[in-house]
């Protein structure tokens, strides 16, 4: 979980880790984030942006490292498996790429461009899933930014197109499981039922439509429902940017709950509310401030020993993290 200030860079941290479903897993869906001028950090003297992961993969590592001097401009990329190079190259240097055709499992690899190697890959031929850049490219398509709103989904990753969570829900046999959903986290009870794409409520004197009947906290919670449906199976990350905006507190702990119980990703929720900050609820390893020097967990900025028996919140009303 991570909190910060309005404008502390909670939403560019989302946009940064989930850089990878652009431009590898090659979704181009524009939500804000490939907005040249606003690309580089201005307040430094860097020419490019490094984005590094490591991703485990049946008892190996796999590091992948690129760079790039704008949204859709990569400049070097690198690929290891337990330190072993599977290829790296800078175009803005004097070295030779190097590329190890036996780890990457294919006969030859195209010409670095200005794309990801990975991605080119992908579009020409099938990528072994179980190799070095299969892995990568699996984590690049399955992981997923969102952030809650009413009028309209935002999203980047898994579909390039806008998301139309009712008829996802409708269409695909999901109603009971939807109407379960809002009683068990928003402790709402609608009795529900699809016809032609669509949700209706109904009431005893006749069925009313639910995108226009419903709050927009209702709302935003048939679009939770519907991402944690399509990630359920994905092993990779999802970052919930300003999810419970509109949730009632006890609703927000309860879909946190309920998502981290039935998926397989990692999870990063973003709020402004602070009675999510509990020991009874999260660990204080696993809550985040934004600052200046990025993300820092409770555990980090206190010199105090924290127990269980602490009002984590109290604390960091009072300023306990404050350093």
């Amino acid at each position: 979980m991570v909190l910060g200030n309005n404008n502390s860079g909670k939403t560019s941290f989302g946009y940064a880790i989930t850089d990878i479903v652009s431009t590898v897993g090659g979704f181009s869906k524009d939500i804000g984030q490939r907005n040249e001028g606003c690309f580089l950090n201005k307040d430094l003297p860097v020419d490019r942006a490094t984005f590094h992961y490591e991703l485990s993969r049946r008892g190996s590592v796999v590091v992948y490292e690129y760079s790039k001097t704008s949204p859709d401009t990569v400049v070097s990329e690198s690929l290891r498996i337990d330190r072993r190079t599977v290829f790296e190259y800078d175009l803005s240097g004097d070295s030779e790429p190097s590329f190890d055709l036996s780890l990457l499992g294919i006969p030859e690899i195209p010409e670095p461009d200005g794309t990801s190697v990975i991605l080119s890959m992908s579009r020409s031929r099938r990528i072994d899933p179980d190799s070095p850049a299969g892995v990568v490219l699996e984590f690049a398509t399955h992981t997923l930014y969102y952030m809650a709103m009413w009028k309209h989904d935002v999203h980047m990753g898994m579909m390039d197109g806008d998301d139309d969570a009712e008829r996802f829900v409708a269409e695909n046999g999901l109603t009971d499981g939807f109407r379960s959903f809002l009683k068990d986290v928003c402790s709402i009870d609608l009795d529900l039922r699809a016809e032609k794409g669509r949700l209706l409520v109904c009431k005893r004197n006749g069925d009313v439509p639910f995108a226009d009947s419903v709050s927009r906290g209702t709302m935003i919670a048939c679009r939770l429902y519907a991402w944690t449906v399509r990630c359920r199976d994905r092993e990779a990350l999802i970052y919930f940017d300003d999810f419970d905006d509109m949730f009632h507190y006890k609703t927000a702990e309860n879909a946190i709950r309920t998502i981290i119980s039935r998926s397989s990703s990692q999870c990063i929720f973003v709020t402004h509310n602070t009675g999510l900050v509990s020991n009874d609820f999260l660990r204080p390893d696993c809550c985040f401030i934004m600052g200046c020097g990025g993300p820092r967990s409770l555990a980090s900025l206190s010199d105090k020993d924290i127990r269980r028996g602490h009002n984590l919140e109290k604390m960091l009303r009072e300023g306990a993290f404050d350093s």
